[in-house]
């Protein structure tokens, strides 16, 4: 199931790219670009390792030919490839978001018996050392080490690990937008330079519910 999500997403994201830029970018293209690259460290050592390289690299390479092939300067190839690669995910990170909130009778009350911790590493593998951190009235889910953090200072591309935290906001936003009873808020990144990456759950009101 991952390869075939991570097959449909590069797709779904090289598509927008070229739709952006006017410069073709297929699958082939990547993975030639891949290959050529040096090879990025990718912590973790389960399923969920294979996508996030997958995300990762695919990001890399597409920057890369940006760069090099249809040369736009670093900076314009990086804001292209952001803004394809955070509307390129939103399907599926909304998609996840509409399902959990629809089968969840209470949403807040399900993260904080349950924990968002166990959640990320289901979805991220084991790669992505998170902690939950419970206070008054909320739980924090604490990301302490990223591995596209990693993958990304280890090649020296860091200026594309604020590419893969705005993807965070396409979940942020349907949580936020649904008229269920749970907000959460983005308190800090890792990509900004922060101590951790904190993602806060609060149970919002009835009459922000209904905003």
């Amino acid at each position: 199931m991952r390869r075939l999500i991570g097959w449909v997403w590069q797709r779904a994201f090289l598509g927008r790219l070229t739709r952006q830029t006017g410069f073709q970018l297929s699958a082939t293209d990547v993975q030639a670009e891949i290959n050529r690259m040096p090879r990025g460290q990718m912590p973790g050592t389960d399923a969920a390792r294979r996508f996030n390289l997958l995300m990762a690299e695919s990001l890399h390479a597409a920057a890369r030919l940006l760069e090099r092939e249809a040369g736009l300067p670093r900076e314009d190839a990086v804001e292209a490839a952001r803004t394809a690669f955070v509307s390129g995910g939103s399907w599926l990170a909304r998609g996840f978001v509409r399902l959990w909130l629809r089968l969840e009778r209470d949403p807040y009350k399900g993260v904080d018996t349950r924990g968002a911790a166990p959640l990320s590493k289901a979805l991220w593998g084991n790669g992505m050392v998170v902690e939950d951190r419970r206070g008054h009235a909320h739980i924090s889910l604490c990301v302490l080490s990223c591995p596209f953090q990693d993958y990304f200072w280890n090649v020296g591309r860091s200026d594309l690990t604020p590419v893969l935290c705005e993807w965070d906001t396409n979940w942020q936003t349907e949580v936020n937008a649904s008229p269920r009873p749970i907000r959460v808020d983005i308190k800090s990144t890792l990509a900004r330079g922060d101590d951790l990456c904190e993602f806060t759950f609060t149970r919002a009101c009835e009459t922000q519910s209904r905003q």
